[in-house]
């Protein structure tokens, strides 16, 4: 998380959402919470005082939990907290991770340098390096020096010639940067061809600053998106209608993912990695 902030405001701004690229506009506006998310607090399973947790994956194959922090570092652990492994891959602000429940894979999204790696869950080897454009049909919208990406989520599409496709959010202070933009960013990557570069297909924008985590949810189909700043989450279809809008639980908020057995783990930047019950249909 890039440390130089400005002042925020405490709730969500009411603006409209934007989609381009090949995505079609919608109308739904983000307001003020009116609910607060369904949960039953379990506790900090962090037993290894990892630092600054900036991102978590439940991995589906492992059955374990994979979590970045801001200095390059990562580890798995069980859902406990208990460490199995732990490694820092290099110098670099990592803000992200997902998974490829295809091929197992794991995917770190890095701040700064708008770029993702791709590395094994078994022994944290890099295994590729993607770089981002910053534009997007010949306009600037990720800045060179900007906030930078902040999370990432991979859905998975057995139809697309990849196998899915990523969601990433920049994670703007902003909301009339045009040229640093608060939104989430649909990503191709070459992952079966092997051809070609990143693309940017299209993005939207939820109406709020601070964009610091992602969650695609397999069971509803729909993508979870969560502001540090304004302590918000905020559930998306997969056509990016806003679905709900919930009150979140937490502190510097920089991660989320839900493990087979609907348990909700939140990855804080200040320390701690919370897991939650999630009652879903509360």
């Amino acid at each position: 998380m890039n440390t130089h902030r400005i002042a925020v405001i405490s709730m969500a701004i009411v603006t409209p959402m934007l989609f381009v690229g090949c995505m079609t506009p919608n109308g739904p506006q983000v307001g003020p919470p009116s609910i607060v998310f369904p949960y039953q607090w379990v506790g900090n399973i962090d037993k290894v005082g990892f630092n600054e947790p900036s991102g978590i994956c439940w991995h589906s194959q492992r059955e374990t939990l994979f979590v970045v922090g801001d200095e390059g570092d990562i580890c798995e652990i069980k859902t406990d907290g208990t460490l199995i492994k732990q490694k820092r891959i290099r110098h670099a602000d990592f803000e992200g991770i997902t998974h490829d429940p295809s091929s197992g894979l794991l995917y770190i999204a890095i701040e700064g340098a708008e770029s993702i790696i791709q590395i094994t869950p078994e022994t944290f080897e890099v295994l590729q390096e993607f770089s981002l454009p910053r534009t997007l049909d010949g306009k600037t919208v990720l800045k060179s020096g900007g906030q930078g990406i902040e999370a990432i989520t991979f859905v998975p599409d057995p139809a697309h010639p990849e196998g899915g496709t990523f969601y990433v959010a920049n994670q703007s202070f902003s909301l009339t940067d045009e040229h640093d933009i608060s939104a989430v960013f649909q990503v191709e990557l070459p992952l079966r061809s092997n051809t070609g570069k990143p693309k940017l297909l299209g993005y939207f924008t939820p109406g709020v600053i601070d964009l610091s985590g992602l969650y695609y949810d397999p069971t509803s189909d729909h993508i979870f998106v969560i502001s540090d700043a304004t302590n918000i989450i905020l559930e998306y279809s997969r056509s990016h209608d806003l679905v709900k809008e919930y009150a979140f639980p937490g502190d510097n908020q920089e991660g989320i993912t839900v493990d087979n057995a609907g348990f909700m783990y939140i990855a804080q930047d200040s320390g701690g990695i919370i897991k939650l019950k999630w009652l879903r249909g509360k």
